[in-house]
């Protein structure tokens, strides 16, 4: 009797402490988000923002930048003048990305869109049809949101080709991929991880104890840290979201081209591997998918052609040079297929 007693006084005990550590837990949890210690990532981040809709010659300026530049924006948030509705017998073109598309650091007149606007109208002869070309790229987009705002936004213009130019935001680790941000994870871990990474400021006060570069919610792939982390768009997300670009565009009869735009090290010559190329290259030859390569567009002394106080975003010229190297590449497409325009 003895024996059983000193049995269940323990096992009371031991729940007794599991209880207490549990509220334990719990206070801490409460506290930290009381505290304002929150997590990485906002749930639904990935895929919400776009640029303000209405902009009128709008002063921006990024914290590091040096300069501001005036951007106007229709009732979608996109640098463009185009109605949604089509002009029968007009070819639209839609070019997707990040801020290089988007023309970061220029004023209205001087992307990537409107050189190569400028580049087919003047070689018009050779078109069976007008192009008009949309830009629809948006700071700091991910090849997951580009997907995202495709559907959201930029089907309902029914482009005739979408140029989605691979941002290198793709390959940044971070805790939880823009896809899993959207649908949660696809596996057991994989949703234990998102979950965590959203919810629990213990699992953050954690990482920040035993981790370096957690205070970052995304880092560079040439940064270090043995912290688990994923890219923000794996070779898988990608496909899938290019595979469903591609059925809505097959709805119209558009089709997608992939691109790679040149960054400064490529201007001067000094360019190497990319990353992305060899998914891309894949893709391509897996589903007929073309690629807009323009890395080596407009060097090796193109230094120049970046902003002189930002050597990650192109200048005015640096834009009409490479809207000039896309045009005989996009000229390729159209003739390959011709299109007409599709219907309004």
């Amino acid at each position: 009797m003895r024996a059983e007693r000193r049995s269940r006084s323990r096992r009371a005990r031991l729940l007794l402490g599991c209880a207490f550590a549990a509220v334990l837990l719990y206070l801490l949890e409460i506290g930290l988000r009381l505290g304002g210690f929150g997590p990485a990532y906002v749930s639904g981040a990935s895929g919400s923002w776009r640029s303000a809709p209405n902009l009128h010659a709008f002063a921006m300026k990024g914290p590091r930048d040096g300069h501001s530049f005036r951007v106007t924006t229709n009732a979608d948030g996109l640098r463009t003048a185009l109605p949604k509705a089509r002009t029968p017998g007009v070819t639209r073109v839609a070019l997707m990305g990040d801020s290089t598309v988007f023309g970061w650091g220029v004023d209205e007149g001087a992307t990537v869109s409107d050189g190569l606007q400028a580049a087919l109208d003047a070689s018009a002869g050779t078109l069976d049809a007008p192009v008009e070309v949309l830009n629809a790229g948006q700071p700091g987009y991910s090849t997951t949101q580009v997907a995202w705002f495709f559907d959201e936004v930029v089907a309902g213009y029914r482009p005739d080709r979408v140029v989605v130019f691979i941002p290198m935001h793709d390959f940044n680790r971070v805790l939880v991929s823009d896809r899993e941000m959207l649908d949660g994870g696809a596996t057991t871990a994989a949703r234990l991880r998102v979950l965590l990474a959203s919810e629990s400021r213990i699992y953050q006060l954690l990482r920040q104890s035993m981790w370096p570069l957690t205070d970052k919610p995304s880092i560079l792939p040439d940064e270090v840290t043995s912290e688990p982390r994923v890219e923000r768009v794996s070779d898988a997300e990608r496909a899938r979201g290019f595979d469903a670009m591609r059925a809505k565009l097959a709805e119209w009869g558009g089709e997608l081209l992939v691109g790679f735009l040149p960054f400064h090290a490529d201007l001067v010559g000094a360019g190497g591997d990319r990353l992305g190329m060899p998914w891309a290259v894949a893709y391509d030859a897996a589903n007929g998918v073309p690629l807009v390569d323009v890395r080596g567009c407009c060097g090796p002394d193109g230094g120049a052609l970046v902003l002189p106080d930002d050597y990650g975003h192109l200048a005015p010229e640096g834009n009409r040079r490479v809207g000039e190297a896309i045009a005989p590449i996009l000229r390729a497409s159209l003739a390959a297929a011709p299109t007409g325009g599709a219907t309004p």
